[in-house]
């Protein structure tokens, strides 16, 4: 009897230290992303360490592509400065897209998505659908980010607002 105990006992310990091991959508996806791709690192390397910590990329499960490559560009030579992530699948490609506005009182002028922790976001479909934008403020104003969802025309679309809404919504879950 106390063997069988000792062993229910010694499965929910396993049980539940395996479920504390899975990711958090509020975990960081750039350490992972900088792991993997250590181009994109160096290029996070060029931005100011106060810029630098408002960059924040989507969880990749979100992505609805298959990425076969991650190119990543620091934009450093006019002010605002700006981060661009480019995941791609063959032609199907998903640009991320950072500006820098601290001390800059933006605002979108227009919105026509909520997204989560009530950010206000403008979505717009361009291309016969080929050519998705989801644009919002993070809630703490300091950058303005863009999300461009790209399918090459006479193909079918990548991407979906559903899709560019999880998307976005992954992001800002982990700035909370």
């Amino acid at each position: 009897m106390k063997i069988r105990v000792i062993g229910i006992v010694s499965l929910i310990l396993m049980l539940a230290a395996c479920s504390g091991q899975a990711e958090s959508p509020k975990e960081n996806q750039l350490d992972a992303l900088t792991e993997d791709y250590p181009e994109v690192q160096t290029e996070l390397e060029k931005l100011s360490d106060g810029f630098r910590g408002e960059i924040t990329v989507p969880d990749m499960e979100t992505i609805p592509l298959s990425v076969s490559s991650v190119e990543a560009a620091a934009d450093t030579k006019f002010e605002p400065n700006g981060f661009d992530v480019y995941y791609a699948e063959d032609e199907n490609r998903l640009n991320v897209l950072v500006k820098d506005q601290k001390e800059m009182n933006a605002t979108l002028e227009e919105t026509n998505q909520e997204l989560d922790h009530e950010v206000k976001g403008m979505f717009s479909e361009a291309e016969d659908g080929h050519m998705l934008t989801l644009m919002w403020i993070s809630q703490n104003e300091n950058a303005l980010y863009k999300l461009v969802g790209f399918s090459p025309s006479g193909e079918e679309a990548a991407f979906t607002k559903e899709d560019m809404v999880e998307i976005a919504n992954s992001i800002i879950q982990q700035r909370q």
